[in-house]
């Protein structure tokens, strides 16, 4: 469940930051070395993510944006690809 924290102005998922913009929504940190970014390729009549992109990037302006992609997947639910995505940054991270 998303808590607000009363320290940061933004949403925390598992402790970490999570951002959304229309479909696309940011997990983690940006002031360590890697992210999620997450979009949103499909949904339902409700609105309920059907089909999203997950991708782990480092936080690295300076590479260019095909360099800074580490992995890639898609998942039928935005509930995988958090968690997936929370896997993959906490392996980054040590």
């Amino acid at each position: 469940m998303a808590v607000k924290s009363e320290k940061t102005k933004y949403f925390t998922y598992k402790g970490l930051p999570l951002v959304r913009s229309k479909n696309y929504i940011y997990f983690g940190d940006p002031s360590k070395t890697h992210i999620i970014f997450i979009t949103i390729l499909d949904s339902d009549d409700n609105k309920i993510p059907t089909k999203v992109s997950v991708e782990l990037l480092l936080t690295d302006e300076s590479l260019p944006p095909m360099e800074r992609l580490l992995k890639r997947g898609e998942k039928s639910s935005l509930y995988e690809a958090l968690d997936i995505g929370l896997i993959w940054l906490q392996r980054a991270l040590k």
